[in-house]
């Protein structure tokens, strides 16, 4: 498990962060009114970085889909925006309640141009202590095999990676704290 994860900040208020690379990004929630932003972040994404996410190479979200991701009663979602320029979106994360009770699903998608700056590492760290503040004991992440950097940040945080015969993955990311501590 990756030990820096539990002093990782909360992504709730919105937020200031420094990369690796001595960035500055605002990582704040995600709202209705963010659709626009977020597609045309999918369209200068590569079809490859949008398959690694959906498993498709799927352009856009829809309205009635922006609507359900951004409901806080489903779930979390959080945009990344660099400091200097807060309407460009750079990255778009989702924390979804979508299976049994404890169970919340990670979903992200930084664009080409971001990646490997630390903005997924990130978004999982506070993803992971977001859960770990509520009931849930479990976040999954189902990727594509080949989804190297998101493979690679599941198991920094102690994802074991099982064998599969198939194109998509399902990685377990343990909660720390008292929910993460149920079997």
């Amino acid at each position: 498990m990756c030990p820096a994860h539990r002093s990782a900040p909360a992504l709730d208020d919105g937020s200031v962060h420094v990369l690796a690379t001595g960035e500055m990004v605002h990582v704040r929630r995600g709202r209705p009114e963010d659709l626009d932003q977020v597609n045309a972040m999918h369209l200068r994404c590569t079809a490859t970085s949008r398959y690694h996410r959906y498993q498709a190479p799927r352009q856009r979200i829809g309205h009635a889909e922006w609507a359900n991701l951004t409901d806080p009663a489903l779930g979390t979602t959080w945009l990344v925006v660099p400091y200097d320029d807060p309407d460009a979106v750079v990255a778009v994360s989702h924390l979804m309640r979508t299976g049994p009770e404890g169970v919340s699903e990670l979903g992200l998608l930084v664009e080409d141009a971001w990646q490997y700056r630390g903005v997924g590492t990130l978004l999982t760290h506070c993803a992971v202590n977001h859960a770990a503040r509520g009931d849930d004991h479990t976040v999954t992440v189902m990727t594509d095999v080949a989804n190297t950097p998101m493979l690679a940040i599941a198991r920094r945080f102690g994802a074991v990676l099982p064998r599969t015969g198939s194109g998509t993955v399902d990685l377990t990311i343990r909660v720390p704290g008292p929910a993460g501590g149920r079997r």
